[in-house]
């Protein structure tokens, strides 16, 4: 073969390549160009079945972002989980746990505070699989809780798929979101109030409409700035002490109120704060 039939046939092949990429693209945008949200678009499961291949179906399903709650000011969950067990102030304690439930459902009395006393595999599940409700709260700790590595596990899938974990503050808490999440979280001693919305994060979120400062009001356990998670937010804090901040997990969230609302009748604005992250 010459070299003029050698070049010949190269641009042949180049431009049948052309060609057949074009009609490629042509015939996607035949049928996907319309789309109006990303929902329209075809997902990596229906993909697979336009191929054939309909293995590991269920694995790529939980990628796709269905979001649970609206994001608005006045929206709260019409119901939601309390860990009342032994490890907390509320285990056999009915007045303070009627009066936190009260605290929550204030201007909400239409939403159903589900309480749990264990934190074992099985009904800690039972919780997690729960999917009429998408918040759990866990108040502070009095004693560290013993929590196997399955149910860990549990309570990262659970925010990972869109939930809202809500920790109240104490030194067992930092700890055990530290060992759950792998956070880094230092834990401050003290550090004198009030505690002054940050303008930075606060600003079109539902805490934008909260308090400006929040009061040295019952105990509060704060977290060193530096110390939050990447991308973490804080949204009330004062020289370098967060004692209001969330990150977001996965497609799910995580917050932290600092106050342990032991006192929650004597504390307004940390009763507003505590119900502004359960709607997070």
């Amino acid at each position: 073969m010459s070299r003029q039939e050698s070049a010949n046939t190269k641009a042949a092949l180049v431009l049948s390549l052309t060609v057949a990429l074009c009609i490629t693209f042509s015939l996607f945008v035949a049928n996907f160009g319309g789309a109006s949200n990303k929902e329209d678009f075809p997902t990596e499961v229906e993909l697979m079945g336009m191929n054939g291949n309909n293995q590991q179906t269920t694995m790529l399903e939980k990628v796709v972002w269905h979001p649970l709650r609206p994001e608005h000011r006045d929206f709260f969950p019409d119901s939601l989980w309390l860990y009342a067990g032994p490890e907390t102030y509320l285990y056999g304690h009915g007045q303070e746990l009627g009066d936190l439930k009260s605290v929550i459902r204030k201007g909400h009395y239409e939403t159903k505070v589900m309480t749990f006393n264990s934190l074992e595999v099985a009904p800690l599940r039972s919780v997690c699989w729960d999917k009429s409700a998408h918040v759990i709260l866990f108040p502070p700790f009095s004693q560290y809780p013993d929590l196997h590595a399955i149910a860990r596990t549990d309570l990262k899938q659970y925010v990972s798929t869109g939930n809202s974990l809500v920790f109240l503050g104490g030194f067992a808490t930092i700890g055990l979101m530290n060992d759950i999440f792998g956070f880094r979280l230092s834990a401050e001693v003290y550090q004198a109030g009030p505690y002054y919305q940050n303008p930075r994060y606060a600003p079109n979120t539902v805490f934008e409409y909260m308090p400006s400062r929040l009061g040295e009001v019952g105990s509060i356990y704060g977290v060193k700035v530096a110390s939050l998670p990447p991308d973490a937010k804080s949204y009330y804090d004062t020289l370098g002490d967060s004692v209001v901040w969330s990150v977001r997990y996965n497609f799910g969230m995580i917050t932290y109120v600092g106050n342990d609302m032991a006192e929650a009748f004597e504390m307004e604005g940390w009763r507003k704060i505590m119900r502004a992250a359960l709607s997070v």
